[in-house]
């Protein structure tokens, strides 16, 4: 068993390179948001780093896990709703180089009781918006919607993020305050929602948390 290396938002940040050097050995879970910098960073800058990125992917295959965030479907899927800081002079050549390598891509990512996802997974989202089987390997659920109703849920935007009040924010929009009750039994781990440090929660059950890692820009990140 490899160890894991979990690394939260990029937005356009190059500080992954030297995490990957650091842990040669180890499996490299990305989770999510490699365009939209915070601060001001060359568009040449942003779509090399993307590209190096997905380079490390096609070398290391198997070790390699690129998750997709809101940042990132908002520039190739139709129906996914656009973020703040969306880069429109980017976005034509963000869009082909997304639905190029859309394969080396995904939503979920699991390994037995651990689920990596951009957002994370509350209770009430997975049971009333997802409508998702507990029984069955919940990111194959999440990777392979069954119907237009997961579909729907997955680019579902909370109203802590500016849905309606009535929404839950979904694997790619969840609000860490939306994340009270994240999905039982299971040790999430997510980015999305700004920490300072590692920040973890304990669940409802002793067999339940939810790991913040949205800290890259703190030069912070998980080791597991």
């Amino acid at each position: 068993m490899k160890p894991t290396i979990a690394i939260g938002d990029i937005h356009g940040l190059a500080t992954w390179k030297t995490i990957v050097e650091n842990h040669p050995e180890s499996r490299i879970i990305f989770l999510g948001d490699y365009l939209d910098p915070y601060m001001y960073i060359p568009n040449k800058v942003l779509i090399n780093n993307l590209r190096n990125i997905i380079d490390l992917k096609k070398e290391r295959a198997d070790d390699v896990i690129l998750l997709l965030g809101n940042h990132d479907v908002h520039y190739f899927v139709e129906d996914a709703p656009s973020c703040t800081r969306r880069n429109y002079q980017i976005a034509p050549e963000a869009f082909k180089i997304f639905t190029e390598n859309q394969t080396l891509f995904t939503y979920a990512f699991q390994d037995g009781q651990t689920i990596f996802t951009h957002a994370g997974i509350s209770q009430q989202w997975f049971d009333f918006d997802f409508g998702g089987d507990p029984n069955s390997n919940i990111a194959d659920q999440i990777n392979n919607p069954a119907n237009k109703v997961r579909q729907n849920a997955i680019f579902s935007i909370g109203y802590l993020r500016g849905g309606m009040r009535s929404d839950r924010g979904g694997i790619l929009w969840a609000d860490i305050d939306e994340l009270t009750n994240p999905l039982q039994g299971y040790t999430q781990v997510v980015g999305h929602n700004r920490v300072e440090k590692i920040t973890e929660r304990q669940g409802s059950t002793p067999d339940t948390k939810i790991i913040f890692c949205d800290c890259l820009f703190n030069d912070c990140y998980l080791q597991l």
